[in-house]
């Protein structure tokens, strides 16, 4: 999609990351189920700060593709690295106390808690609590959600969402659901965050709010990879689009460029 990025190497000896090197970074990556390759040699490359679109015929593999990036499928083979460190085989919840995190096609709010308490939740389990930090260290926990508390009130300030903060996840509207889902991946502060299909559910008039919210985290350093059906969408955020046929990148490049490219005219027209 680029040429390869300037690396430097710091006093330790190690490999450090420059505004223009990859964040999170692919190498064939494979998927199979039964035989199928889902995946069939991705190979991705985000830095910090760009928006890239996965886009694609349904089948196209992209949805089991960002689940391995997010940890929730395992590749056959291939390689995962966030900030140059190998992730490969790594649990999603370990991926997202690095700073990957993701949402889903289906909203995952809890309906019986209410806007604040669904990003309380988030909030507090940045921190690893446990039975033990409980039962030993009460006073600590105290300050944990003492802590995450201000960050819930500072996310929802940023989003003008105080106003939903006492509604119960099961009385939100479609696009409001995807708010608090993009909420509470914020309250793990993430480095690099994953969509599939944002804008699903969500009313017309509600998508270029949505978009705009996108954006700035995007400007703020946030990487952001997504899978959408929604092509203007794509168009007016993404950076650079990928597009996948039967598992594999059949495109990449700007969204003018891919949109105008035969192989992808092809797959989508058939």
């Amino acid at each position: 999609m680029t040429t390869a990025d300037p690396t430097s190497v710091d006093t330790a000896g190690r490999t450090a990351r420059t505004p223009q090197t990859a964040l999170l970074e692919t190498r064939d990556v494979v998927v199979t189920y039964g035989g199928v390759r889902a995946v069939d040699g991705m190979s991705l490359r985000v830095r910090a700060g760009e928006a890239v679109g996965l886009i694609g015929p349904n089948g196209a593999g992209k949805s089991s593709f960002l689940a391995t990036l997010g940890g929730q499928q395992r590749v056959s083979s291939g390689h995962i690295a966030l900030d140059g460190e190998d992730v490969t085989g790594l649990p999603a919840h370990r991926r997202a106390r690095l700073g990957i995190v993701r949402t889903f096609q289906m909203t995952s709010e809890f309906g019986g808690m209410t806007t604040f308490e669904n990003l309380l939740t988030a909030g507090v389990g940045v921190e690893g609590a446990s039975l033990a930090n409980v039962v030993l260290h009460r006073r600590r926990q105290r300050e944990i959600e003492q802590s995450a508390r201000a960050r819930v009130w500072e996310v929802l300030e940023r989003f003008e969402a105080t106003h939903i903060a006492d509604l119960y996840g099961r009385e939100l509207s479609g696009g409001q659901r995807r708010l608090v889902e993009i909420m509470r991946c914020l309250m793990r502060s993430p480095k690099v965050l994953l969509l599939d299909e944002p804008m699903v559910g969500v009313a017309p008039h509600l998508v270029q709010r949505l978009v705009g919210d996108l954006k700035s985290l995007r400007d703020e350093g946030i990487a952001l990879v997504i899978v959408e059906h929604a092509l203007e969408v794509v168009q007016e955020l993404c950076d650079h689009v990928n597009v996948m046929g039967l598992g594999k990148l059949i495109a990449a490049g700007t969204y003018d460029e891919v949109v105008r490219d035969a192989a992808v005219q092809a797959a989508y027209l058939g």
